[in-house]
C-alpha cells in the first residue's frame, strides 16, 4: 500500500515542501481567518476509527465528502481519484517523508468547506488514497491539516467525538505552533534525547527519526527490522522497535508506548511525531491567536 501513513501503523509525518511555493502560501499566520460569523461556536461530529482516526464530514463544491483530521499532515491532502474526477491540473511537487525526498502530486482546488471553514484557492497534496479508502471501508476524500483547521480556534474531542470550531481549552500541557511549517512540534525527550515532534492525530504510535535509538539484547544484538511494516508514499520502510521506550513531555513520563524509529537522510526541522492517542490524551485544542496548541488530558 502506498500512502502517507498506514492504518494502525502510521510510520512517517508528511511537509510538502515546494521551491515554487511562496511562504504567504504556507505560513498559517497569513491564512485568512473565519469571519466574525464564522467565529461563533459550533461543532460536527466525528466518527473515531480504529481508536485515534477522526473522520468528519466536509464539502467541495456542495458534494459532500469524508475527511480524516491529520495534524501531521501540510499542507493537506486531496485523494487522486477526486482530482481526477474534477478535472485538476496537478502539477509535480516533492516532500520529505520519513526523512525521504518523494515526488507527488499538488494542485489548487477551489474550495472546501469543513463546519464553519471555508477555504478558497486551497493549495493541497495529490495522493492516491485507495489504501485507506479499503481499510476504512468508505471513501475518503482527503486529509484536513493545519492549513484548514488553523483558519479558527478548534478542539477536537474524542470522547465528545466532536470537532468545535471557536472555542478554545487551555486545560492541557501547551505545544507551540510553527507557522511556517504548517505543523505543532513539542519539545520532548525520548530515551534520554532531547527531540521535537509533530503532533499528529493521523496515528497512534511514537516514531523518531535516526540510527542510535536501538537497543541491544543479551547478546549485544539490535532489535530486528520489521520490513514492510512501514510503508511510506516513497517505498517500504524498514523500521525497528525501541525496548522499554520512555518519553518525557512537559515534565509528564509516559511509559511503555509503541515507539519505533527509522532511519532519515533528509534535514527536515524536527525529528519524529507522536500520536494524539497514542499518549491516551482525550483531544487537542487550537488557539489561533497566540498560535498554540493544547493537548488535552
Amino acid at each position: 500500500m502506498n500512502a502517507a501513513k498506514t492504518l494502525g501503523a502510521s510510520f512517517l509525518g508528511i511537509i510538502l515542501l515546494n521551491p515554487g511555493m511562496s511562504a504567504a502560501k504556507t505560513h498559517i499566520t497569513n491564512t485568512p481567518s473565519a469571519d466574525g460569523h464564522q467565529m461563533r461556536e459550533s461543532a460536527i461530529p466525528v466518527t473515531v476509527r480504529s481508536g485515534f482516526l477522526a473522520i468528519v464530514a466536509g464539502q467541495i463544491g456542495g458534494q459532500k465528502h469524508n475527511f480524516v483530521v491529520d495534524t501531521g499532515t501540510a499542507p493537506s491532502v486531496l485523494n487522486a481519484r477526486l482530482a481526477k474526477k474534477m478535472g485538476l491540473e496537478v502539477r509535480s511537487g516533492a516532500l520529505v517523508a520519513a526523512g525521504r525526498w518523494v515526488i507527488t502530486g499538488q494542485a489548487v482546488l477551489p474550495e472546501l468547506e469543513l463546519g464553519p471553514i471555508h477555504a478558497t484557492n486551497l493549495s493541497v497534496t495529490v495522493m492516491n488514497l485507495s489504501a485507506w479508502e479499503e481499510k476504512l471501508g468508505i471513501e475518503i476524500a482527503g486529509l484536513v491539516g493545519m492549513d484548514v483547521l488553523g483558519r479558527t480556534d478548534f478542539r477536537l474531542d474524542y470522547d465528545r467525538k466532536e470537532l468545535a470550531f471557536g472555542g478554545v481549552a487551555t486545560d492541557g500541557i501547551a505545544v507551540g505552533y510553527d507557522g511556517l511549517r504548517g505543523l505543532a512540534l513539542a519539545e520532548a525527550t525520548v530515551q534520554g534525547k532531547r527531540v521535537r515532534l509533530i503532533v499528529d492525530t493521523g496515528s497512534d504510535l511514537v516514531v523518531v527519526y535516526g540510527e542510535n535509538w536501538g537497543t541491544r539484547d543479551a547478546a549485544g544484538q539490535l532489535s530486528p527490522w520489521l520490513e514492510g511494516n512501514g510503508i511510506s508514499v516513497a517505498e517500504r520502510v524498514g523500521v525497528r522497535p525501541i525496548a522499554k521506550p520512555e518519553m518525557e513531555l512537559d515534565g509528564k513520563q509516559f511509559r511503555g508506548l509503541r515507539t519505533y524509529y527509522v532511519p532519515s537522510a533528509a534535514v527536515t526541522g524536527y525529528d519524529g511525531f507522536f500520536g494524539v492517542r497514542a499518549l491516551k490524551l482525550r483531544g487537542i485544542s487550537f488557539d489561533r491567536a497566540t498560535q498554540t496548541m493544547y493537548l488535552l488530558n
